[in-house]
Order: structure tokens, then sequence, then C-alpha cells
């Protein structure tokens, strides 16, 4: 099947390190023991007691960070650097260069949220999260204030250890992403209204354009090369973005399940020409805003702006397409709208556009739907000049629990003009110093 789409699996040998970048300060749960475990804590050189009584590991530390992500290891790299004792929880796993392959299934499942397939409630929209050590930036692409001190936490369903870890610390820190620090917030009691609000996710529609190798001077393959090689962006009155437009790449299993069924035979056609299919997508800074309900349970709703944006973000996508040099252009619609370029009159490929407008989700009652994604989430714990206007104050700190700290994209008040990562990195390195001051005080 991958000699007939034009997919090569990279079967090359990858040069192997002598020793991981982090080997030195990570203790892999799923070859721990209960034993083996205090055995490793203890080597590096963390405070460890065993309560018999509660089936617990008691440990101390300085901070506690919960998420190793774009926030999480900038907090705990300025925080370790100050001369504090820090100790990152993450659920995923550690993976480096050595352990990718070139195989969607596998690397979905081991470096993103539920496998990369995380829907909203109503189906609309595809959420790419991360969840390994290193989060996003691995994948890149109550009535009184109450003191927190520290946190409770269980060894994965994969491990071996049976004892819950208690870790008593001066400092904790949030820094699981926007969709889970809510989770973790409310789950622990806290009850400030902004927790889980004010949700933006950078919503993204695609459009592709199919360059066959006898047809164009351009070589090579969609999977081949950089992922992202350039951006276009769309300014505001005010010179801020408001339509961003990026070159992705897209894995044959990523590309099947956006191309709408129409028939066995268009699939067919579809899938062998994969390999030559550039997409291109439109993302906009969305006014609309969702909320994280639960664990997995994000609602969302799209603006009026943000579907006019994404719609003149579409069209300028297919003009560049055509621009380029594609034969057929379309978009993903679930009438897998398109239009053969090769003897095409200006006027037909500006009525085709006129048709492309960014209709409902699978579950809306139009004759027509599409579907669509996200990997930028921001803003569900947001800060906030008081209580009823942010989830944190301005320093990142709760405004129930003294102590607790959210340092990742939630404390954004809005969307961002551009690809969140370094402003994370950036506010995080900010939450952390003003940190590290106040510890010692303590």
């Amino acid at each position: 099947m991958w000699k007939a789409i034009g997919y090569n699996v990279d079967t090359r040998e990858k040069l192997k390190q002598k020793k991981r970048p982090l080997q030195e300060g990570v203790i892999e749960t799923s070859y721990e023991t209960n034993s083996t475990l205090i055995q490793s804590l203890n080597e590096k050189g963390v405070e460890v007691t065993k309560d018999e009584v509660q089936n617990m590991y008691k440990i101390k530390c300085d901070v506690v960070i919960v998420g190793s992500g774009c926030g999480g290891g900038v907090a705990a790299a300025i925080l370790a650097k100050s001369g504090h004792k820090v100790i990152i929880l993450e659920k995923g796993e550690y993976f480096v260069s050595q352990d990718y392959s070139s195989l969607e299934r596998s690397s979905m499942s081991e470096l993103y949220e539920l496998g990369g397939i995380m829907p909203t409630i109503d189906g609309k929209m595809l959420i790419l999260s991360g969840s390994t050590v290193g989060g996003g930036s691995a994948i890149n692409w109550a009535a009184c204030r109450k003191n927190c001190l520290g946190v409770i936490a269980e060894a994965s369903w994969r491990s071996r250890i049976t004892m819950k870890l208690q870790i008593e610390s001066k400092v904790t820190i949030s820094s699981c992403g926007s969709l889970l620090t809510p989770t973790l917030m409310i789950s622990s009691g806290l009850k400030n209204r902004n927790i889980g609000r004010n949700l933006h996710l950078h919503p993204v529609q695609f459009a592709w354009g199919y360059f066959p190798e006898n047809m164009t001077d351009l070589s090579g393959n969609n999977y081949e090369g950089g992922i992202i090689t350039s951006i276009h962006k769309e300014l505001e009155e005010n010179s801020t973005p408001k339509i961003i437009i990026e070159a992705p790449a897209v894995g044959p299993g990523s590309f099947s399940a956006l191309v709408p069924w129409l028939s066995g035979l268009d699939m067919k056609d579809r899938m062998a020409k994969y390999a030559r299919t550039a997409n291109l997508f439109a993302l906009v800074r969305d006014k609309g805003s969702g909320e994280v309900k639960g664990e997995g349970r994000v609602s969302y709703r799209l603006d009026q702006m943000d579907k006019e944006n994404l719609r003149i973000g579409l069209r300028k996508a297919l003009r560049i397409l055509v621009a380029a040099g594609a034969v057929e252009v379309g978009i993903y619609r679930s009438d897998g709208q398109k239009i053969k370029c090769r003897g095409m009159k200006e006027d037909d490929f500006e009525e085709f556009l006129d048709n492309v407008v960014v209709v409902g989700g699978p579950r809306s009652r139009g004759e027509v739907w599409t579907m669509f994604s996200s990997a930028h989430q921001m803003g569900s714990c947001r800060m906030g000049e008081n209580e009823e206007e942010g989830a944190v104050d301005e320093n990142g700190e709760s405004w129930e629990a003294k102590g607790l700290y959210v340092c990742d994209g939630s404390v954004l008040p809005s969307a961002v003009g551009v690809n969140p990562m370094v402003t994370i990195e950036s506010t995080a390195y900010c939450i952390a110093s003003k940190i590290a001051e106040s510890l010692k005080k303590i």
C-alpha cells in the first residue's frame, strides 16, 4: 500500500546516543517497583520516607511541577538553576530521536493526548495536544485562601508501583496545559469561575493542491524536508496577525482521515496522489472561545468573525496553490469541493472561490459539513487583575491557594497572534523568575 501512495518509511539506522539528554534526572516509573523507586529517588538526592499505614511514599522538595511542556520545562530550568530542588511529574513517556519511527499509529499514541484523536464534545474540532516528556515542545509541531502544600500522585497503569506518592513542597506549579490544568485545579477543590473557561484553540481549516511529478518542476514528496518551512500572515489594522497560512506535513493516516468519502474509487485516486498533494492551512486568532468541562471533555464555539476569517484564509491558500502550479485544488469539505486548474478560466476560479465557505461540523444540519483542527490551546486559566477577571493573578498564583501557580498556555488572557510556543515559554520564564525571588523570602 505504501508503494501505491508513494510513501517511503525511513529505514535508515538512527545514530544512537551514548546517553539520553535527560537520563541522569529521569525516573521512568514503568521500569520501577515499590522497592527500586525509593533507591532511584535517593540516588538523585531526593528525601523519601515510607508510610506503611497510608500505603504511601512521602517525598520532600522545594518545588513540584505537574507537566513538562513549554511552561513546566522552562519553569523547572529557572528554579533548578536558582538552587531549588525541583521534581517534575509527567504522565507521558520519555522519547528521544532514536526512538521515533515513520509510523503514525505508534507515534501518535506515544506522543499525543488520546493518541491524537481528541474531539470536542460536538465532534466539530479535532484537537492535537502533546502528552510526552516535553509536551507541546516535543511535538512542535474555595471561600478562603488555602495553602497548597504539594500533590498526591499515583503511578501510571503501566507501572508496577502500587504505592501513592505524596510530594510536599514549598511551591506547586500546574503546567499540564490548557486542556488539563483546569481539570487538575477543579478536582483539587478550586472554585474560581474562570477555571476552564476562555479556552482559545486557533481553529484551522485545510486546503490542498495536487502537483503531479511529471507536470511540475517541484521535486520531492510532501512528507520530506522541513515540517513547516514558511508562513504568511494577514494583519489587522493594528498590525497584529488575524490569519496565518502555513504549510504543514501531513502523514498518510492523517491525510486519509481528512479526505471526505465520496466513493471507493475517489478515495483510491486521492490516496494514490497523496505523496504529491501539498497542504496549506488557514489559522485564525479566534475571538470565539470554549470551555474545559472535564478530562477529555471540551466544548467550543466559533465566533462569526472567526468563520469569516477562515473563509478568507482558505481562499488565499487556494490562490497560493494555484499560483504554485497545482493542477487540481480543493478543500476537505464533505462534498469534496475541488476544481481542475489546467485550462481553467479566471472567472471559473473566482466562481469556485465564491462557493468556498466555512460550514458546520458533522452534527450540523446542513447539506455539507467539515472538520476543524487545533494544535494550540490557550487561556483556560487566564491571568486577571482580580478573581472576577482571572483564575490566577499577574504572577500566575491562584487566588484561592497560596503557593499554587499555573505556568503554561492556560494563563494567556486571549489568543495570541502567532504560534504560541515561544510566548508560553517567555511567560513561564517571567512567572518562574518571580517564584524564585519569592522562595528567597521563605
